[in-house]
C-alpha cells in the first residue's frame, strides 16, 4: 500500500522481472489537480515535466494525466509536486499476477 503524505509504500512487493528475465514494471496513469489554494502553475511544470520524460500527456480544465508512468517515475513526480498538487496514481502490471 502507498501513503502519498509520506511518499513510502509498505507491505508491497512484485516481480521486477518474469520467469525468462524480461521486465514487468507497474505502469499506468498519473492525474494531477491543483491544491485548492493552488494557482496551476504546478500543473504546468508537471505537464512540462513529464513530456520531457517522454511521457503522453492530457490535460482538461484542471487536470491533468500522464499515461503508462512507471513506479519509479511516479514516486518522483510526487515527490516533487506533492506539495502544490493532489497527485492520484493507478499502476498494475501486465499481464497480472496469478495467484
Amino acid at each position: 500500500m502507498y501513503d502519498c503524505l509520506q511518499d513510502s509504500y509498505a507491505d508491497f512487493s512484485f516481480a521486477i522481472f518474469d520467469a525468462v528475465g524480461r521486465p514487468r514494471p507497474l505502469c499506468g496513469s498519473l492525474s494531477a489537480t491543483p491544491l485548492p489554494s493552488g494557482d496551476g502553475q504546478s500543473l504546468h511544470e508537471l505537464a512540462a515535466f513529464a513530456r520531457d520524460q517522454g511521457y503522453a500527456v492530457e490535460q482538461l480544465d484542471q487536470q491533468l494525466t500522464v499515461q503508462d508512468i512507471s513506479l519509479a517515475d511516479a514516486l518522483a513526480i510526487n515527490a516533487r509536486y506533492g506539495d502544490t498538487l493532489i497527485i492520484s496514481c493507478d499502476l498494475r502490471r501486465d499481464p497480472p499476477v496469478r495467484i
